[in-house]
């Protein structure tokens, strides 16, 4: 107990002394101004009409995620809301207050839906008891409209001009950025004014960027302002009615339009005091269908050029669309509401690197497109061998020759480094990573193999110890790795943008006990006492680099390392587990994450990683809000692992490893007794990878693919040594 006691003790410690991030001081506020540039791509800013406006900006990549669909209502709602929201069908209905709709007038039946009357002058949305709706189905809180809350609330005026009406139809989803909760804004401009007649453009009219430009002038009184220019959401609404070279002509010339237009706007801007967003909120379909989600973002303003960056992702060159509205209101002091889970954006100075951002989004790519295929292959290999070699142990079924099933299991264990050390190669294309990741994967099986030829030990020494010290280096040198690996978060499905994920946490725990388990086995009896002190420190260092904020900043996998940790540690000190014991050790537990919840709710909330926002909204407010959202977290975990177990190969692999293990303990009969008996380190450290795996399963969001992933290298040693048994 003295040993439990100084270990938590000594992690509490670490916590204790790390040095907080510091915020960025807002600037001295001006205006905001916001040129929605909706379907705009990274390549169109390279085609040179943005040049000069790029050359005084900060450029950036934005995650595209909403709540529910990647469409234009969702995207434009969720910058609006500062948090992923729904508002698909209903995202499109502003008018302004006088404009008809619904043959009355927009002001008089947005007054009827929701007992506000509207100013003269100001824009409507009819959807947004719809939007509202939709939304509060979401299993976390949202407020629609935040953004324009907010700033109303602080005596600042709203802006909405410009629109992307298609086919008679509106499309004026970018009100939803500027609006409120009510769904108004003070000020605006959306109607068929802001159109020309074009007998070339696709529908006839098109954006009149002359009166959208007299307009911008004409509201310099407000304090933010929304400029849809259309354009390229209408050309994109036209995409499968126009001939390819047509529509890339057309194309060229709208994003020229667009870029001038942005150039004069600029150029009325202060830049020591106003700040100018150009975004797309929506990717163009066409890349969308590709894996191409990140859009371009400029800013242009106090901090100068350089690279935008955020505390969401903590990526230099991506934000997420989340932090767009914190940005907004930084800037004119305001802090952002409980409900927005962005971050205001920072800057690294410095030129703005458009090639720099274009290679990053490539790569991305990439590996998004490759990560299905490759890892569904893995997986499909996992379980048929797991199930092979389980049959040839039980029923003596001879699949294959002992030698090449025990080989297999070992270029099994292989692969997670494999795909760790993967980004360290040039990666042209995907002919070149599918050799690559095989090679790699073949030569890490091939050096296990020739040390498993001396003692078995050794090949499983190996493979986990450098796992599990790859992945902690790479975790305290800022996961310049895991960013790219195939066995890692996806920053274009925008779940995470930083710290270790589930797959990669699942991999460092089950690879950690499992090198716990053969220094033991392999060290000389007499120095067990100093082993078992080393062990606690890898330990300590492990669940470190995992709980830390800074660093690993996994909460679900944080639960389970010190869970299976200290579960392990207990088996290999030789303890017996009495009700006195387990009483102490979840105590010990309770008062760890405890310690890390408080200390990350105490920091500041720009600082703060996603468990912090998650403490804050839990214990921010009256005990009923605190059951709220407490129930929301475990529904959205449970929904989330419930999805997955139905429809992933991850859970197939999880069962086929769970399975396997479960028969082996029971047949064939007497044989686990005497692994037990000759490798008792190697059966205690089992038995803390099946605790790693079912307390990740429990806690983790995605739960299956963490208790996946924790038994990649901690099954494959026990079907290795019951091989052996069967020659």
């Amino acid at each position: 107990m003295r040993f439990v006691g100084l270990g938590l003790s000594a992690a509490l410690l670490f916590f204790a002394v790390m040095a907080p991030v510091q915020s960025v001081a807002a600037a001295e506020p001006g205006r905001v101004v916001m040129v929605v540039i909706d379907r705009l791509a990274l390549d169109d800013l390279a085609a040179g009409a943005f040049a000069n406006t790029i050359a005084h900006s900060s450029l950036g990549l934005m995650s595209t995620n909403t709540g529910g669909m990647r469409n234009a209502e969702n995207t434009h709602a969720t910058i609006g809301a500062g948090s992923r929201i729904v508002a698909t069908s209903a995202g499109f209905l502003a008018f302004e207050a006088g404009e008809k709709a619904h043959r009355v007038p927009a002001g008089q039946e947005f007054e009827r839906r929701t007992g506000v009357r509207a100013p003269a002058g100001s824009v409507v949305h009819l959807g947004i008891a719809r939007i509202w709706s939709l939304s509060g189905d979401l299993p976390y809180p949202v407020e629609v409209g935040a953004l324009g809350t907010a700033l109303r609330a602080n005596g600042l005026v709203t802006g909405i001009i410009g629109n992307a009406d298609w086919d008679g139809m509106p499309r004026r989803a970018a009100a939803t950025i500027a609006m409120d909760n009510r769904g108004l804004v003070d000020r605006g401009l959306v109607g068929d004014e802001t159109l020309t007649a074009d007998q070339e453009f696709p529908g006839g009219l098109r954006t009149n960027y002359d009166r959208l430009f007299a307009a911008f002038r004409e509201h310099r009184d407000v304090d933010f302002l929304v400029i849809d220019l259309g354009d390229l959401s209408r050309l994109d609404e036209a995409q499968h009615l126009v001939l390819p070279d047509v529509l890339a002509e057309l194309r060229a010339l709208s994003v020229a339009r667009c870029a001038a237009f942005v150039e004069r706007v600029r150029r009325e801007l202060d830049p020591e005091r106003d700040l100018l967003l150009v975004v797309a909120p929506t990717p163009p379909a066409v890349n969308i269908s590709a894996g191409n989600t990140l859009s371009p973002v400029l800013m242009i303003g106090p901090p100068g050029t350089g690279t935008i960056t955020s505390y969401s992702t903590r990526w230099e060159g991506i934000i997420t669309n989340m932090d767009l509205a914190p940005t907004v209101l930084g800037f004119f002091g305001i802090t952002p509401p409980a409900e927005m889970t962005g971050r205001a954006l920072t800057v690294r100075p410095g030129p703005a690197d458009l090639s720099a951002l274009q290679a990053l989004n490539e790569q991305l790519v990439l590996i998004h497109n490759l990560r299905v295929p490759v890892l569904k292959g893995y997986m499909s290999i996992q379980i048929a061998l797991v199930i092979a070699v389980v049959l040839s142990i039980i029923v003596q079924l001879r699949l294959g020759r002992r030698e090449y099933l025990q080989a297999l299991l070992l270029l099994a264990m292989s692969f997670p480094l494999a795909a760790l050390l993967l980004p360290l190669l040039p990666q042209p294309g995907p002919f070149w990573v599918g050799l690559e990741i095989t090679l790699l994967t073949l030569a890490i099986g091939a050096v296990a193999l020739g040390l498993s030829r001396r003692n078995p030990l050794l090949a499983f020494a190996f493979l986990g110890g450098t796992t599990a010290l790859a992945i902690v280096a790479d975790l305290f040198l800022g996961v310049p790795l895991q960013k790219y690996s195939l066995l890692s978060y996806d920053p274009l499905g925008g779940a995470r943008f930083y710290g270790i994920g589930n797959e990669f946490m699942g991999v460092l725990i089950g690879a950690t006990i499992m090198t716990g388990a053969v220094f033991l086995t392999l060290v000389d009896r007499r120095f067990r006492g100093a082993a078992l002190g080393v062990i606690g420190a890898l330990f300590l260092v492990t669940l470190f680099a995992i709980a830390n904020p800074n660093l690993g900043a996994n909460m679900g996998g944080t639960i389970t390392a010190v869970v299976s940790f200290l579960v392990t540690i207990l088996l290999f000190l030789g303890v017996r587990f009495t009700r006195r014991l387990l009483l102490a050790s979840a105590g010990g537990v309770l008062v760890f994450l405890a310690g890390l919840t408080t200390f990350e709710f105490t920091r500041g909330v720009e600082q703060q990683s996603h468990i912090g926002r998650a403490a804050r909204l839990v214990f921010g407010g009256d005990l009923e809000t605190a059951a709220h959202e407490a129930y929301n977290i475990i529904q959205r975990k449970v929904s989330v692992n419930l999805k997955l177990l139905r429809y992933t190969i991850w859970s197939r692999v999880f069962l086929a490893s769970l399975g396997g293990l479960v028969l082996l303990f029971y047949r064939p009969s007497g044989r686990m007794k005497v692994f037990r008996e000759q490798y008792p380190y190697l059966f205690k450290g089992m038995v803390g990878i099946l605790v790693a795996s079912v307390v990740a399963l429990v806690f983790n969001d995605s739960g299956v693919v963490a208790a996946a992933t924790v038994m990649i290298l901690g099954v494959p040693p026990l079907l290795y040594f019951f091989l052996e048994k069967t020659a």
